[in-house]
């Protein structure tokens, strides 16, 4: 027979181990947040702007060098969808962005994802890029904002 406080002691031990396993999982069961000022926020942000010469994009379209187009970041691209999701349904696929830099601006449309992007960073065709920045400049900071 088990003492009165070896009972005691694996009552104890059964509730810290239960409380530490509903934490755990109550953690787990949460969807994953995407950053903030995803599609339809009023906000602006600030990143890296780079060019890259568009084909197939992750939303199912053929762009070329000289369309108004963009990569949003891969990070704003997957927390917009559901995990598992067709990536040609991404609902920021057709989206507007208002890039600026300085006094120029150019009003681009997602149709990609850029994987080595950070969350603020875009990544637009040559063309786009051109109303911005010299090509030769490779990699500059640019404001932009969601237009619709």
């Amino acid at each position: 027979m088990l003492s009165r406080r070896t009972i005691c002691i694996l009552i104890g031990g059964a509730a810290i181990l239960a409380t530490a396993l509903g934490v755990g999982l109550s953690m787990g069961l949460h969807p994953k947040r995407p950053p903030s000022g995803n599609s339809g926020s009023s906000s602006s942000f600030t990143g890296d702007l780079t060019f890259y010469a568009p084909g197939l994009g992750a939303c199912g379209t053929h762009s070329t060098a000289a369309d108004a187009i963009c990569a949003i970041s891969h990070i704003r691209y997957d927390a917009a969808a559901p995990s598992g999701a067709n990536p040609n349904l991404n609902p920021l696929c057709g989206k507007q962005i208002r890039a600026t830099r300085g006094s120029r601006s150019v009003l681009v449309t997602v149709v990609d994802r850029c994987q080595g992007c950070e969350a603020d960073d875009i990544d637009l065709s040559p063309s786009a890029f051109g109303k911005l920045a010299d090509e030769e400049e490779g990699r500059v900071k640019v404001r932009w904002a969601w237009a619709d």
